[in-house]
């Protein structure tokens, strides 16, 4: 689980369309639209990310950090550092 703070800027990215790059708690980096939040079939939240097309859905547990960036007003861009109690 992740806490309601750290689920906000997920909503705040997909409510903006925003172009985000999130990291992986294995360092990948994966980069696009910010699209949705979904649940699957297990109940786990994961946030859908659009990329030349492509959609990616990435569980929302695996996220260590999301960046917001080039949006037009500097305020909507950030970055933050996401823990889970978990890992």
């Amino acid at each position: 689980m992740i806490s309601c703070d750290v689920h906000d800027y997920f909503e705040i990215v997909c409510m903006r369309k925003s172009q985000i790059t999130i990291t992986l708690c294995s360092d990948e980096k994966i980069s696009g639209e910010a699209s949705n939040i979904i649940a699957d079939n297990k109940r786990e939240e994961q946030l859908t990310i659009i990329n030349k097309g492509l959609i990616t859905a990435i569980k929302l547990i695996d996220i260590a950090k999301l960046e917001a960036h080039d949006n037009l007003v500097p305020e909507h861009n950030f970055i933050t550092n996401i823990s889970s109690p978990e890992k």
